[in-house]
């Protein structure tokens, strides 16, 4: 008797939510009203413009500046694009929230539900491989940095797309359209009336990709920290005695040498190279004779590249968590007592959570734009160029 009387509490908490709300809990006017409110319809609509435009002008910017394809930030593009289209399907919801039902058939809906979930899920499993590729960067920098390719960029990419649109559109398309499932009038999904498939929905979707980050960019930063300390401590102390005591003896050794003399610039070579590595910059003689200042080979990443692309993980996973953890713990109490969510938490908390989830895609753009200066550079001169260019035009008209 106590399962029929949950069931029915979650049969009647989907009926008389999503009975003013789209199937993502968008919650849209009142069925007696005739007007929608600014909240419920510019609020959205701003929003989603919002979401639309950061994300095309970070995409225009990559490809006005080349310098800004570097293979760190084909993952920057990847989840740009995955952002735009998640900000391009809000649309739907937009104008669901304002005609008051799903503005398209059952068919759509099943689809749409589909690829929407698995784009969101491929957003999420993007930054799972961004910190998995940094994490590499920073326990194997050398192999890192000489297999790193814009070929092996675009493999890791697709994984991410691949992954998502596999398991979403076979857990909600093709097994609502096997089931035959009646969505209603508001595209409610199949799984949201099963608290157990629902649970299995939240922790592939967030959960799952929580734990993984959480544990991989723990371990970048005690690396970082660790190096950081370390190469402190040898700067103050080791690095610089070594490098004085060296070049005393020498002195000591050669006084009675010419300055050009060919053994003592072999010397002197040999103990910078001991010193510094091979990173150092090398002098070799050409055919005339002359001295020839040759660039090392670089074996892994520069420090401020390391820097910028640490700091770019670091603001993509605040926004990763900030997003979506208020919404998925509010999915999962839902999922194991709806009546906690429906008589605990009041209407505006769940659509102003609900469309957190949302500014996930809109944080993303300001992160890379914070955490890059080059790109916030390239999106100034755009905006100023294109000021420049309206400007003439202006006064011709007056």
């Amino acid at each position: 008797m106590t399962t029929v009387t949950v069931q029915t509490n979650a049969t009647f908490w989907v009926e008389t939510t999503l009975d003013n709300s789209t199937g993502s809990e968008v919650y849209t006017k009142s069925e007696g009203s005739n007007s929608s409110s600014i909240f419920g319809l510019l609020w959205p609509s701003l929003f989603t413009a919002c979401i639309i435009v950061a994300n095309c002008l970070t995409l225009l910017a990559f490809c006005v500046n080349k310098k800004l394809r570097t293979y760190n930030n084909y993952f920057i593009i990847n989840l740009s694009i995955l952002d735009l289209l998640s900000g391009v399907y809000l649309i739907i919801t937009v104008v669901h929230t304002h005609v008051g039902y799903y503005p398209l058939n059952q068919n759509l809906c099943k689809i749409l539900t589909g690829i929407s979930q698995a784009i969101i899920g491929g957003s999420n499993f993007v930054v799972v491989i961004i910190c998995a590729d940094r994490h590499r960067a920073t326990y194997d920098p050398i192999n890192h940095f000489m297999n790193r390719s814009k070929r092996k960029a675009l493999f890791l990419n697709s994984l991410a797309w691949l992954g998502a649109f596999a398991f979403w559109m076979l857990f909600i398309t093709t097994w609502e359209f096997v089931d035959n499932f009646d969505n209603g009038r508001h595209c409610v999904r199949r799984y949201t009336n099963m608290p157990g498939v629902s649970i299995v929905n939240g922790i592939v979707i967030f959960y799952l990709p929580l734990v993984i980050i959480s544990v991989l960019y723990l371990r970048i930063f005690l690396k970082i920290r660790k190096t950081r300390g370390g190469k402190l401590v040898e700067k103050k102390f080791d690095v610089k005695d070594n490098i004085s005591t060296a070049v005393e003896d020498l002195t000591k050794d050669t006084t009675t040498s010419s300055l050009n003399d060919p053994v003592i610039d072999t010397d002197v070579e040999s103990v910078r190279e001991k010193e510094y590595g091979q990173d150092m910059p090398r002098r070799s003689t050409g055919k005339a004779g002359s001295n020839i200042n040759t660039k090392p080979i670089r074996k892994r990443e520069s420090a401020a590249e390391m820097r910028k692309a640490t700091r770019t993980l670091l603001f993509i996973v605040m926004s990763f968590v900030v997003a979506w953890l208020p919404q998925s713990i509010i999915g999962l109490i839902y999922s194991i007592k709806p009546l906690l969510v429906f008589q605990g938490l009041p209407r505006p908390g769940r659509l102003f959570f609900t469309w957190l989830a949302s500014c996930n895609s809109l944080l993303n753009p300001i992160s890379y734009a914070v955490s890059q200066p080059l790109l916030r550079s390239t999106l100034k001169n755009m905006v100023y160029i294109h000021c420049k260019e309206r400007s003439p035009q202006k006064s011709v008209n007056i």
